[in-house]
């Protein structure tokens, strides 16, 4: 019987290879987040798609918070878990597991609700309705916070869509960004532009890499570990078709097609926000 074609996103590679690796921006993104916030001792903090702990630990840590982190895959929050009380934070810091589209908290619980780049997710597949039960655990007043692919120039649709299938994340552009966020109730107040090589670097900081070669985030020794992996469970068809997603990546890199993006946004009581503009980073 002759296997289906399977695309094998970024993404998939990324989870496959069980490196932990952050986002563009790395950690520095993640402390901006706490800075621009002030978030401070008195905060309690949502941290959706908390993945393995990293970013809610390092709040916790570093500004005193109390957080909470959800996330959908049970061996991530299993991690995650263990990353917390190893470093001593179990009084600080919960894991659940729970799905990013139905949190499984009540209306106004946050100060601050943030997803650190898992909202374009195509396995979750819904931006908007993620960024809406965001908004909704978020305090009236309080902060919805994300940082995300975006697209820097109009591409057409079915090519946007192919991007996305290949990449495993859906970028937007930085005004569809800010749309989904009115549309939850919430104003963006601080939009900063996290594009360029050098915070695309930071997604491995042990590792020297280049973004020309986007498959070059995975060590020599990863990569021989891994690609019969993907060949046992895909097919060698979705080698080569990998190949051509790396291809892509780099090409859409070096075109500066796709960028990121920081965007901090305050709930409102009502839905007034739209004649009201962000400060610009």
């Amino acid at each position: 019987m002759k296997r289906a074609r399977t695309t094998v996103s970024i993404e998939d590679v990324i989870e496959m290879s069980g490196v932990e690796t952050l986002h563009p921006g790395g950690l520095d993104l993640t402390r901006r987040i706490g800075e621009v916030l002030r978030i401070d001792p008195s905060h309690r903090v949502l941290d959706v798609s908390s993945g393995k702990g990293l970013f809610a630990c390092t709040y916790a840590a570093e500004l005193g918070c109390r957080v909470t982190g959800i996330d959908i895959n049970e061996r991530f929050v299993s991690l995650a878990r263990t990353r917390a009380a190893r470093q001593g934070l179990g009084d600080q810091v919960e894991f659940r597991v729970g799905d990013a589209r139905a949190l499984p908290f009540g209306a106004g619980e946050f100060d601050v609700v943030v997803n650190e780049c898992a909202v374009g997710l195509t396995a979750i597949g819904d931006p908007a309705g993620v960024l809406l039960e965001m908004a909704r655990v978020a305090k009236p007043g309080g902060w919805v916070v994300i940082h995300e692919s975006t697209w820097r120039k109009e591409l057409p649709v079915e090519e946007r869509q192919e991007a996305a299938r290949r990449f495993g994340t859906m970028p937007c552009s930085v005004d569809e960004w800010q749309r989904m966020l009115l549309v939850a109730g919430c104003r963006p107040v601080v939009v900063e532009d996290w594009s360029g090589p050098d915070n695309l670097r930071k997604v491995r900081p042990d590792h020297r890499w280049s973004p020309d070669d986007p498959a070059g985030f995975l060590t020599t020794r990863e990569k021989l570990t891994l690609l019969p992996r993907i060949a046992i469970r895909h097919g060698i068809g979705a080698l080569l078709d990998l190949q051509r997603t790396r291809r892509l990546a780099a090409e859409y890199l070096r075109r500066g097609l796709v960028g990121y993006v920081l965007i901090a946004a305050r709930k409102e009581d009502t839905a007034t926000a739209e004649n009201v503009g962000p400060k610009r980073g």
